[in-house]
This record gives structure tokens, C-alpha cells and sequence, in this order.
């Protein structure tokens, strides 16, 4: 339970951080049928979490959990879920609601925003609205991940992008950066730690939105949570009645512009060539990169994803 007291904490600091420039929100809520019986020692731990309602009518019991959502998310997460997710049979609907906006520490002036091309391999190319800027800014060229890192922070500066960019050559280039992080995750959260100094950089990023739907059963299976969606889920210290999950389904919005960031989550279960010390550095993201909403205080990553003509946006979690 410490590490959900923490969490509260996190969650508590960062409201009173929407003075500094940025708002960010992160709420939990745990619908359980009213028919079942809820031990006291959970009521007293979750008290405002615990939702008790009924799953008899599923448009009914949709309509209160998606309004939920939308109303955590400043309406940027709509259907998270559908009626015929949830009927009688549901005993539990656990959701997470997660919204940010943010606003550039500094901003790209949209005077400066061109439709410029982007290769979605050295072959395949399209045109994307490309935000420019000159700047000071924390950038490394990493050799462990064969990637350019480059730090734009928000007003406030405990939450900024990450955007890690391979060699516009690199056929795999996405999928090499994701291997060497799972190989060593420590790697990324080494530059969050030690990259303190600035640098001039030229900065060419693209204009984009994208909402994802994603089914999370696959991807917690593979980290091991494999229980949880049988009878041998073991739910014994919540209620007597046994519990298990059908699904676990999550939803992310992320609009990235010349003024900032707005974000969303919400989830239901059911060689490099270094340039001169003063010569600006370009870095120019018309290829295929990964970006990461990180924050600082809880060093945890809040959102992160693909960009590439088709968009992978994910929940994030805590570094390693």
C-alpha cells in the first residue's frame, strides 16, 4: 500500500503545479457491483476510488464509467468503453484516467510552420506540418542507443518531451532503439539524470494529433500478469465473492502543437557526426522517432509513442 500512498502523493504535488504552466491529472476509480460485499479494511484504503453500481443495465453502467473518463480527461477520452463490455455478470470495473496539457517552456511560433516532407522509410515519403525552432536545448547523440535525444521541456520544467531520433538511414532504426531500451532501460533514464547542460539546436518536429485504442491483455501477458484474467485471479483481500477479469482495454490521445502539449489516457481492465561546440545542432524529425512525455518528480514516463505515418501512442510507466 506504500506504493499506491505514493502515488496519491505524486498525483496531489502535480495538481498544484497548474500555476507553473502545465496540468496534469491522473485519477483512479474502482466500479464494483452492489451486489457484492466489500471489506472494510479496502473501503477505509480506497474510499473515494470505491464506486459501487450496477452492471444490470450495460448502457447504463457504460454511460456512468465513459462520463467518468470524460470528465477526468477535460473530454478528450469519449467511449472508453462499450455497452456490451459489461452486464450482470461484471463484478468489476477498475479504470484510469489520465490527462495533461502543457504548455512549451519555449514556443514554436506558427508563422514558422511548413508542410514539409516526411519519409516514412528512405522510399515512402508524405507531407506533415513541421514546426521549427532555434533554441536552447539539452541534446545528446547517444552511441548506446544510435540515437539523437533531444529534451523540450514545459513551463514549470518538471515534465518534459523526449524525442529519440535514429539515423534517417537506419531501415530499422525505431525498433534497434526500443531493443537497446528494453535491453538496458537505464540507458534513457542516465540522460534524464546527467544531460544539464544546453546547447544551441535547430529543431524541426512535426505537428500532429492521434488517439489509440489499444486491447492491454496481450502486451500484460507478456510482462507476466497472466492470472489476473483467470479463475486463478486471487482478488481474496477486495471481497470474498471470487473476481476475476474478461478484458483490460486503454485509450490515449496526444495533440502536439506550436503552444504545447495535450494528452489523455484512460484504461479499463476488463555512427553519428557531433557539430562544432558553437555551431547549432539540427535536428530534424522527418523520419520515423519515438517521443516520451516524462516526469521528473516521480520519474515516471506518462506517455510515449511512434511517430510515423501511422501513430503508436501507449500508457507509460515507471522507469527502471
Amino acid at each position: 500500500m506504500q506504493v499506491y500512498k505514493m502515488e496519491k502523493y505524486y498525483q496531489t504535488m502535480r495538481g498544484l503545479n497548474s500555476s507553473y504552466g502545465y496540468t496534469f491529472t491522473s485519477a483512479n476509480k474502482i466500479f464494483i457491483n452492489d451486489q457484492l460485499t466489500v471489506k472494510p479494511c479496502m473501503t477505509d484504503i480506497f474510499q473515494q476510488e470505491l464506486q459501487p453500481m450496477s452492471f444490470a443495465n450495460g448502457l447504463e453502467a457504460a454511460k456512468v464509467i465513459n462520463t467518468w473518463v470524460e470528465v477526468e480527461t477535460k473530454n478528450n477520452i469519449k467511449d472508453l468503453i462499450s455497452p456490451d463490455q459489461v452486464d450482470s455478470r461484471t463484478n468489476l470495473v477498475l479504470a484510469n484516467a489520465a490527462y495533461f496539457k502543457g504548455i512549451w517552456q519555449s514556443k514554436f511560433s506558427p508563422a514558422l510552420t511548413k508542410p514539409d516532407v516526411f519519409y516514412s522509410s528512405p522510399n515512402k515519403k508524405s507531407l506533415v506540418k513541421m514546426m521549427k525552432q532555434n533554441g536552447q536545448f539539452r541534446h545528446i547523440l547517444s552511441e548506446e542507443l544510435r540515437a539523437h535525444i533531444l529534451e523540450v521541456p514545459y513551463k514549470g520544467g518538471n515534465i518534459s518531451m523526449y524525442f529519440l531520433l535514429p539515423p534517417f538511414a537506419s531501415k530499422d532504426g525505431v525498433a534497434d532503439i526500443l531493443a537497446s531500451l528494453k535491453k538496458d532501460p537505464t540507458t534513457f533514464k542516465r540522460f534524464t539524470e546527467e544531460a544539464n547542460f544546453l546547447k544551441p539546436v535547430e529543431i524541426s518536429i512535426p505537428k500532429f494529433t492521434v488517439t489509440q485504442d489499444l486491447n492491454l491483455i496481450p502486451t500484460l501477458t507478456q510482462m507476466g500478469v497472466t492470472d489476473l484474467f483467470t479463475s486463478a485471479a486471487d482478488l481474496s483481500r477486495l471481497s470474498d465473492t471470487p473476481i476475476s477479469f474478461g478484458d483490460a482495454v486503454h485509450k490515449a490521445r496526444l495533440e502536439l502543437d506550436e503552444e504545447g502539449t495535450t494528452a489523455a489516457a484512460a484504461t479499463a481492465v476488463f555512427s553519428f557526426r557531433s557539430s562544432r561546440p558553437l555551431e547549432h545542432t539540427k535536428f530534424v524529425a522527418n523520419h520515423p522517432f519515438l517521443y516520451f512525455l516524462f516526469d521528473k518528480m516521480s520519474q515516471s514516463i506518462l506517455l510515449a509513442g511512434v511517430f510515423n505515418d501511422f501513430i503508436v501512442a501507449l500508457r507509460g510507466g515507471k522507469v527502471i
